[in-house]
């Protein structure tokens, strides 16, 4: 193998480890929120947002966000189907947005 090629192949590995990297960041702690019943996330570099159509026979659900500061953040209770989306803002803490999930219950 020239130098040449090794240096491909050394490229194309590490590009295939940014992506594995990527695709687990993706799958962080808020895999477990995203996976919620029917639930769908959004967000940005500053707030998730969440909104849940069914959630098990759970009558509630409310974004919950992980800023960089480390402190957690909850959005408010909202009702499961009621068509309107709970926020949770890392502004409000001063800080930005690592991950959010959806709480179910309540």
């Amino acid at each position: 193998m020239t130098i040449r090629h090794r240096l491909r192949a050394t490229t194309a590995a590490g590009i295939s480890v940014l992506g594995l990297a990527a695709a687990l960041t993706v799958l962080s702690p808020a895999t477990a929120a995203y996976a919620a019943p029917n639930c769908q996330p959004w967000s940005d570099s500053n707030t998730f947002g969440t909104y849940c159509s069914s959630a098990d026979g759970n009558p509630s659900f409310r974004a919950m966000a992980k800023c960089k500061n480390g402190k957690t953040v909850p959005g408010l209770w909202k009702k499961v189907g009621g068509g309107v989306w709970s926020y949770a803002y890392c502004t409000s803490v001063n800080s930005s947005l690592s991950y959010g999930w959806a709480e179910i219950g309540r």
